[in-house]
């Protein structure tokens, strides 16, 4: 055999190796790098105001991925009157060693959400989900894109089919797009209300402007709370394209536009025409429920039923306002509401 038969026939084995041990050493770097980092938050603020915690972690994945096992993990998040936090047995974190930047998370096992009241009150509600998983992709300006997806949630409270959220905000876009939806939901004998305990389903597609007001919640350099005072000194507007609701024995479309005042409440209106009021009515006059003002939502609903009527469609209309602290259906109150933050 000549020199040159030998070097073709070692030379792609060599160019081989040489590969295999350069992707070795990259993700063995990738993984240490990230153990690391996760080691160093891990009772700290991960980014303000959140803080992670968890009982142990392992990692996997060579050599195209990094896969995180966490046992016993709580993200606590700060609020203005007291800490939230999510509690979960099993979570896993995966990203690829090449490409784009994103990360897939899952969870399982018993779950726990825990939060503060405005009155400084603890509460706590456990619950299992038979899927649950979000992912987040980001660039150089922070993230870009989330989703989140559980399926088969339970609880004591309510049960759902299917609840998802999306976020995304594309790279030149002056607002963020959101859309959320909720299926199959059924609200336990503790929390259902005049409506009925059955939700077929609610979906919501809205914009928040302008985006630039959550690059610090973005970057990770900024709480939530900060960011969403940036929306607000920015005249921040969400506008609600469609909210669809298919709930008990009536449903109902709206839109309408949502701000943030100076006390931190929601100011506003959400325009919308509901079908099906007469045989809810009819319903709730078998259950002896009646209108009236500052009695809730409901009342009120049916007080505006009763003084407008359906149109030649057969729908009613009904503008579910908020100004100064107070929650109004047409020109009635309904309810109060309490600062977001």
């Amino acid at each position: 055999m000549t020199y040159s038969s030998r070097f073709f026939l070692y030379a792609p084995l060599a160019l081989f190796l040489l590969l295999a041990a350069g992707t070795g050493l990259y993700w063995w770097h990738a993984a240490s790098a990230l153990s690391a980092t996760l080691d160093a938050f891990n009772g700290r603020e991960a980014v303000p105001g959140v803080t992670v915690r968890f009982a142990s972690k392992s990692v996997s994945g060579f050599p195209f991925n990094l896969d995180v096992v966490f046992a016993d993990l709580r993200v606590t998040v700060e609020t203005p009157h007291g800490p939230s936090s999510w509690r979960t047995e099993k979570f896993a974190l995966h990203a690829l060693t090449y490409g784009r930047e994103q990360m897939i998370f899952e969870a399982a096992g018993h779950q726990l959400l825990s939060w503060t009241d405005l009155q400084g009150h603890r509460h706590a509600m456990p619950f299992q989900a038979g899927e649950l998983h979000a992912s987040a992709i980001a660039d150089g300006k922070g993230l870009t894109r989330f989703d989140l997806d559980c399926i088969g949630f339970g609880s004591p409270a309510l049960t759902a089919g299917r609840v998802q959220l999306h976020v995304r905000m594309p790279p030149k876009a002056q607002s963020a797009e959101i859309f959320a939806t909720a299926g199959a939901v059924h609200l336990m004998s503790t929390t259902a209300g005049a409506f009925g305990p059955d939700i077929t389903s609610v979906t919501m597609n809205a914009t928040a402007a302008p985006v630039r007001a959550f690059d610090g919640l973005r970057r990770g350099t900024a709480d939530w709370a900060s960011a969403l005072e940036t929306f607000r000194t920015a005249n921040g507007v969400l506008t609600v394209a469609g909210l669809d609701i298919d709930w008990g024995r009536m449903s109902a479309m709206g839109k309408g536009r949502l701000s943030l005042d100076a006390s931190h409440r929601v100011d506003g209106l959400l325009d919308f025409k509901i079908a099906g009021m007469e045989t809810w009515l009819a319903a709730t006059q078998h259950r002896g429920l009646s209108g009236g003002s500052s009695n809730g939502i409901a009342a009120a609903l049916i007080d505006r039923a009763a003084k407008a009527g359906n149109n030649e469609a057969g729908m009613l209309g009904a503008v579910v306002g908020f100004h100064g602290g107070l929650v109004s259906v047409g020109d009635e109150t309904a309810t109060t509401e309490e600062p977001l933050y």
